[in-house]
């Protein structure tokens, strides 16, 4: 059985990252107990797609590089467990860039 994780990500964001809008990341076997966390799928999508490590995080600092929040079921992911929060079957992560300006 494997569990999948839908990841969304906003259109300027998707371009800018090289990534599909929404795609589903499959969580692997031995991560289906509660043992996968958002930095694991972090670092499996930095080592997928280069601009992601360069743009929302930093694989060789192991954090985040502050341009995107990340919100897990419509949750900020700061205020679960950051970068240690679990991803179970179902989970949507979503995307979306700081807007800069005023």
């Amino acid at each position: 059985m494997m569990g999948k994780v839908c990841v969304h990500v906003l259109p300027a964001l998707a371009d800018a990252l090289g990534i599909d809008e929404a795609t589903e990341e499959v969580i692997p076997e031995q991560g289906i107990d509660g043992n996968y966390s958002l930095l694991s799928l972090l670092e499996r999508l930095s080592a997928k797609y280069q601009r992601f490590g360069q743009s929302v995080y930093d694989a060789g600092k192991r954090e985040l590089t502050g341009q995107v929040m990340i919100f897990l079921n419509g949750r900020h992911v700061e205020l679960i467990d950051g970068l240690a929060t679990s991803l179970s079957d179902g989970d949507e992560l979503t995307f979306i860039p700081f807007v800069e300006g005023g």
